[in-house]
């Protein structure tokens, strides 16, 4: 499977209600072998009611579209850096039932991943949804700062509109990339996918220009230049990749 894909992340909204500094999450992606889906599921059910019923929970998610439709999302967080020095008693045991209980229904390209999710570059942040439509993007290399800037901008100057855009989305920054940053921006769809229907959303409620006149008279006809050259045709990335998500009620911790 492609790097790409392994940058999802899918978080409910409730795990917003977090302590201070908790902004990480961790993702382990899996996807059962042809014939496997009903075992895994079953098996996976049991591993949650013994590990993860009360504390150390886990919400899952489930991938609807693309040449990864029926792989699983199973997130850990919020957390703080402070959270991943701290040894688990259970650890043990519970490493014991992944690999007994259902690792040998899963294909072998198990991988996990961690994110940030950055407050200020996400827009209505607490909507609930249990469904999703999720972009993930390979920023080119030396871009990531300024394309950070623009989605912090963005996501402000939304807010300040005289008829703020009635969506919601949550962003994350992979953590320890390396030479490939990449950015992953969540929609909630709190009514359901019809939401990405073009006619939802209707006509734009605002006149035109009204963003691009805001962001001049916020930051300057320069610094809009600036951003022009750098989103303009996607000259700031790398390849990106999009998909839809729901979240699995059922395999979640309540």
């Amino acid at each position: 499977m492609r790097k790409t894909f392994f940058i999802w992340l899918f978080i409910a909204a409730s795990f917003f209600a977090s302590g201070q500094g908790k902004t990480l999450y961790t993702v382990n992606f899996v996807k059962p072998k042809p014939g496997m889906k009903s075992t895994f599921e079953t098996n996976w059910k049991l591993h949650l009611a013994k590990f993860h019923k009360t504390s150390d929970k886990r919400n899952v998610y489930e991938i609807m579209s693309g040449a990864h439709q029926g792989t699983y999302c199973i997130v850990e967080g919020p957390l703080s850096y402070s959270d991943m020095d701290e040894e688990k008693p259970t650890a043990k045991a519970h490493a014991l039932d992944l690999e007994k209980t259902f690792s040998p229904y899963l294909e072998n390209n198990t991988i996990n991943g961690t994110y940030r999710w950055d407050d200020t570059a996400s827009y209505n942040p607490d909507v609930v949804a249990e469904k999703f439509f999720v972009q993930v993007t390979h920023i080119k290399f030396g871009q990531l700062a300024e394309t950070l800037q623009e989605a912090k901008r963005t996501a402000l100057l939304n807010a300040k509109l005289p008829t703020p855009a009635p969506i919601s989305y949550n962003y994350y920054v992979q953590i320890w990339a390396g030479s490939d940053p990449i950015t992953v921006s969540v929609r909630n769809l709190k009514t359901g996918f019809k939401e990405l229907d073009n006619s939802f959303m209707g006509a734009n409620p605002n006149p035109p220009n009204t963003f691009k006149d805001a962001y001049v008279k916020q930051y300057g006809q320069d610094a809009w230049d600036a951003r022009s050259k750098l989103l303009d045709n996607n000259a700031n990335i790398a390849s990106r990749e999009a998909y839809i998500m729901k979240l699995r009620k059922d395999l979640s911790s309540q």
